[in-house]
């Protein structure tokens, strides 16, 4: 980002493709310069995503430990020696996750204390869901995770190097596909109700394949989307409390793009 592109970001023109960092507390957080008390840095952002990030690796360690269950007979499929069942709390821990989520993203002076909460849950959500998907096909963790890191890698150089410049159009267009996405997934659980079987259908397959390559652009999009964000806060000297705020939203990015690297991986996986 030029210097007059931070600028203009830091006058509430800064493309928010991130749902997270989208709320008017946080536009007046990330624009209101402060004077005489320590302002925000891109070195404590990645403190405190790191931070976030190892809560998520805690939760998901618990998640995963909950979710499986040794067993004395080999199963044939993925790890032959576990069982994977939906932990007790699960669903409990999931509305918590998004409670936690949207006091956050609706208020950044919570995210001290909002967003590693959000991170345990997260995590823990992550962890079942993780074990459920290896005891399938074994080794898939391991590669949505290698994958994940890679498209962040990717992310944030073509937007240091400039390749990718965020702007408002696309950040309108992120902001519009996630509602079709929405729109996607309500749709497919309506006909799942109707219909379970779709769901394991080579049809859904192939819809699945597409629409997750499509919601992996997207995700590494949001990431370009936080960056100009993160750097424009910087740029406008918002205070230092807005690091746990920004560290949140690329925490939900990069949740997000995990997950679905780990569907579409699944979906690949498949045999026909």
């Amino acid at each position: 980002m030029t210097a007059g592109t931070a600028r203009d970001a830091s006058q509430g023109s800064s493309p928010r493709g991130n749902p997270a960092l989208r709320s008017d507390a946080a536009r007046d957080g990330f624009t209101t310069p402060v004077v005489g008390v320590r302002t925000m840095s891109v070195v404590g952002v990645s403190i405190k995503t790191l931070i976030l990030l190892a809560l998520v690796v805690a939760g998901g360690a618990w998640g995963w430990a909950s979710a499986t269950r040794p067993v004395a007979a080999h199963l044939g499929h993925g790890v032959g020696n576990t069982t994977v069942t939906i932990p007790g709390g699960f669903w409990l821990v999931s509305i918590l996750a998004l409670v936690l989520g949207f006091m956050t993203a609706m208020n950044p002076r919570r995210a001290p204390v909002t967003a590693p909460l959000y991170a345990l849950a997260e995590g823990y959500i992550l962890g079942a869901v993780s074990a459920a998907f290896n005891a399938q096909t074994d080794g898939i963790v391991s590669a949505a995770v290698l994958a994940t890191l890679c498209v962040f890698v990717a992310a944030l150089l073509l937007y240091a190097t400039r390749i990718v410049r965020p702007t408002q159009r696309m950040a309108f267009g992120v902001t519009t596909a996630l509602i079709g996405l929405l729109f996607f997934w309500s749709f497919a659980g309506l006909v799942s109700i109707l219909n379970w079987g779709w769901l394991y259908s080579d049809s859904f397959r192939t819809i699945g394949i597409i629409v997750g390559v499509l919601s992996i652009v997207l995700a590494a999009l949001s990431l370009t989307l936080d960056f100009a964000v993160i750097e424009a806060g910087v740029e406008a000297g918002a205070p230092a409390r807005m690091e746990w705020y920004s560290a949140y939203g690329l925490t939900v990015t990069l949740v997000w793009l995990y997950f679905e690297l780990l569907r579409l991986l699944d979906l690949l996986s498949q045999e026909r």
